[in-house]
């Protein structure tokens, strides 16, 4: 069986702050229900179980933002650490848009000693101009999806 080392660089925590707001991929401070509660009202998540989403959690690069201890913001990464990233379940709490805390965010995962050597992709419906101003490119190729087994 094939074992792959972790980098000292992979097992640093990340814990930023800013003014009441914290910023940690530290999968200790997660609140877990908060996090799913907080996926489950986008539009591309809203039929995920809780199950699932903590399934992804663990396996996946998560930064959590917290605005005086609550969860306000979720971001998650896929990723082989040295080809490709794929950034998803990406969501900002409502009354928290528009503060440009999506920009932070993003800009910390960019960033992260797990994504920063890969090539970051990302599918959107809505948001290109915002991963645009953030150096992200339409793909020349398509994406396309298998759906999972049930």
């Amino acid at each position: 069986m094939w074992h792959r080392k972790m980098p000292e660089a992979f097992l640093i925590p990340m814990f930023v702050t800013r003014d009441n707001l914290t910023l940690t991929d530290e999968p200790e401070r997660f609140d877990v229900p908060a996090i799913c509660a907080l996926i489950q009202t986008a539009y591309w998540a809203s039929q995920r179980s809780v199950e699932q989403i903590a399934e992804s959690l663990r396996h996946s690069t998560c930064l959590v933002l917290m605005r005086d201890g609550r969860t306000v913001g979720f971001v998650r990464a896929i990723t082989d650490h040295s080809v490709n990233s794929y950034i998803c379940d990406f969501v900002i709490a409502v009354e928290c848009r528009g503060q440009k805390l999506g920009t932070w965010m993003l800009e910390v995962l960019m960033a992260h000693p797990d994504l920063v050597r890969t090539n970051q992709l990302l599918i959107t419906r809505d948001a290109m101009t915002f991963y645009e101003s953030h150096g992200f490119a339409q793909h020349p190729y398509v994406c396309m999806k298998r759906p999972r087994a049930s």
